[in-house]
């Protein structure tokens, strides 16, 4: 692979990337000629389209109405007219996108709100979690009658290779990152929060020794390691507990939010101000001039590689998200979503798989594994047909990491085979 690994009890030591963008500021990146957007740019239910063909829309227009609980509200991030209404691949599957043709005006639609609480405002303005899951936020915030947040925790740790679009935001949007938090406290009589931060984001982690003056916000600096940014492992740093398999983290009187989602979330409370951009690192050796950009939400990908100079030489893969998590680009159509972190550019080199070798019994793959399992014995269990005892191992309390495939000398697709037992195990429910 194309990043040295270290064994690390629990996590891999992974050579970061990090300085092909870490001193970049962020630009805003002109808007695309038409943006597509996927109405499934959070985890459960896709939007309902609420346009149609030939319909004039603008900034801030609703475009896809949450349809459920566990769904989110889209919005069109420019001003034109909707162009097609379609089915297209984006990453591994078949997904309904609407296509909107700029008109280059730019003009808004400012939503009439009276006496919104906080969660009709949050899910309103299709706020979702930023870091990669796209659960819905006000979600987090629907609480039954013996739930209470005691800790807001906000995820800063952007241990994935590459990206470094949160520590930018901390570094140059400090304020209004710091306003967020407060805001969060206040209205949901939240009396501590914890901002945790990998030792390696210096700059961001001295701005904000420099800036927090508040007892009710306080620093965790962890180590830099992979996956440290995991949303269990994150919890457990912080509060010193277990997340139960099954379990969501208001079981333990705890919310978690990462940078983007926080800042959005205080545009949206601030402003009414819906999420239709998100800052986005671009990167990888083939990127003639690796940026971070704020990026209108739907923007085809060919589009931000153009602001970025282009390629220097032809990629061999392209990644929306990090090389440990993220999802293979199919075609450089694909939009930026509400989720897209990173857009990594590899060589034919750097992207270059090896091939699986049969098993040596060297326990990296449970050495490495963070949640404690035995990622190996599971994928064993998988390729037998044996889904019973994948359940028995703990399969569905995987995290996704891929620390285990990556620490594999023998390079067995064990998140692989995890993530298909994972997917048998829900559908046998």
């Amino acid at each position: 692979m194309f990043f040295r690994i270290k064994r690390k009890l629990g996590g891999v030591m992974v050579a970061k990337n990090k300085w092909l963008t870490k001193l970049e500021t962020i630009r805003d990146l002109s808007a695309p000629k038409s943006i597509v957007l996927p109405m499934n740019m959070h985890i459960g239910k896709p939007a309902k389209i609420i346009v149609s063909v030939g319909q004039e829309v603008k900034i801030g227009t609703l475009v896809g109405e949450k349809d459920g609980l566990i769904s989110s509200n889209i919005h069109s991030s420019i001003s034109g007219i909707v162009e097609k209404i379609e089915q297209r691949i984006i990453g591994n599957g078949e997904v309904t996108v609407v296509v909107i043709k700029n008109d280059f005006k730019d003009t808004y639609e400012i939503p009439q709100v009276e006496n919104a609480n906080l969660v009709e405002m949050i899910r309103n303005n299709g706020i979702v979690g930023m870091g990669g899951a796209g659960f819905p936020t006000d979600v987090k915030f629907l609480l039954k009658e013996h739930q209470k947040i005691e800790t807001l925790i906000i995820n800063a740790v952007e241990c994935e290779p590459f990206v470094t679009a949160d520590r930018r935001i901390i570094i140059e949007q400090l304020n209004d990152f710091l306003k967020g938090i407060s805001l969060l406290q206040e209205m949901l009589s939240i009396k501590e929060c914890v901002i945790a931060i990998e030792s390696s984001s210096e700059e961001a982690v001295q701005k904000l020794q420099e800036k927090i003056d508040n007892e009710r916000i306080k620093l965790k600096i962890l180590p830099n390691y992979y996956p440290q940014g995991a949303e269990k492992i994150v919890i457990k740093a912080v509060t010193g507990k277990e997340l139960p398999v099954g379990k969501l983290p208001i079981d333990l009187n705890v919310v978690i939010m990462n940078v983007s989602t926080v800042l959005a979330t205080f545009q949206a409370l601030k402003e009414n101000r819906p999420l239709i951009d998100r800052v986005v690192t671009i990167s990888g050796t083939p990127i003639k001039h690796p940026q971070n950009l704020r990026v209108r939400i739907g923007t085809p990908i060919e589009h931000v590689i153009e602001a970025c100079g282009g390629f220097t030489q032809s990629p061999m893969k392209m990644i929306n998200g990090g090389p440990m998590m993220g999802k293979v680009i199919q075609t450089l159509d694909e939009p930026v979503t509400k989720t897209t972190s990173l857009i990594l550019a590899l060589t034919k080199e750097e992207a270059n798989i090896p091939e699986e070798q049969n098993c040596i019994r060297c326990s990296e793959c449970v050495n490495v594994c963070p949640v404690n399992l035995q990622p190996i014995s599971i994928s064993n269990a998988y390729r037998a047909g044996d889904i019973e005892e994948t359940k028995r191992l703990g399969v569905l309390n995987c995290i996704d990491c891929g620390a285990c495939s990556y620490i594999c000398p023998s390079k067995i697709d064990i998140l692989g085979d995890i993530r298909a037992a994972k997917q048998k195990v829900l559908e046998s429910r």
